[in-house]
């Protein structure tokens, strides 16, 4: 892929093809980071198509093509705002993970649907911040360093925002597990989580 800062002057210049691969290169971390605050697949998706749209439009006022990254978070949150302000606040969480059709034991449907369950509320309970940078690396599988960019944070903030996560979600499905080897097996499951 053509590097960024080479891409953007071509936009600037009126190549519009040369937005398809900024687009793709943002697309699932606008998503997921909209994930991380609205809660909802299909209203991400909404706040990053606007985005993307916001972000063509306004692309000539950029000044270095380098802050590409945080530039377009703060538009993507721009967007995220706006679709909070258009629906209810009680919104839950899409499922983030189905059980397979081809698995019939009623215990382990009863105990997918509750690890399922409790990473959910585990979720809903970080702080934004370490939600986002969950939601990052988790579903978006972003390496810490585009997290980093991305945010506008430092690689090692990105680090312990996941520290202190992995630390609330061994506490969280701890305290809902009467075996602490079981919430040993959750934690794995947790990493098992991202995107194949």
């Amino acid at each position: 892929m053509k590097d960024l800062t080479g891409l953007i002057a071509q936009v600037k210049l009126g190549d519009k093809r040369a937005y398809e691969p900024i687009v793709r290169r943002f697309q699932d971390m606008a998503v997921a980071y909209g994930y991380a605050t609205l809660g909802d697949w299909q209203l991400a998706e909404d706040a990053a198509q606007e985005a993307f749209i916001a972000a063509y439009c306004q692309l000539p006022a950029l000044r270095d093509p380098q802050a590409f990254p945080g530039w377009f978070r703060r538009i993507v949150i721009k967007q995220i705002d706006r679709i909070r302000r258009r629906r209810p606040r009680d919104v839950v969480l899409d499922e983030l993970s189905k059980v397979p059709a081809d698995q019939h034991n009623p215990s382990e449907v009863a105990e997918q649907q509750e690890l399922h369950d409790s990473i959910v509320n585990a979720t809903r309970s970080l702080p934004t911040p370490q939600r986002e940078v969950v939601t990052l690396f988790y579903i978006g599988t972003y390496s810490q360093n585009d997290i980093s960019a991305f945010l506008g944070v430092p690689v090692s903030t990105v680090k312990m925002r996941l520290f202190h996560a992995r630390k609330a979600y061994a506490q969280s499905l701890s305290a809902k597990s009467k075996l602490d080897c079981r919430s040993g097996v959750r934690l794995a499951t947790l990493d098992s989580w991202r995107k194949q």
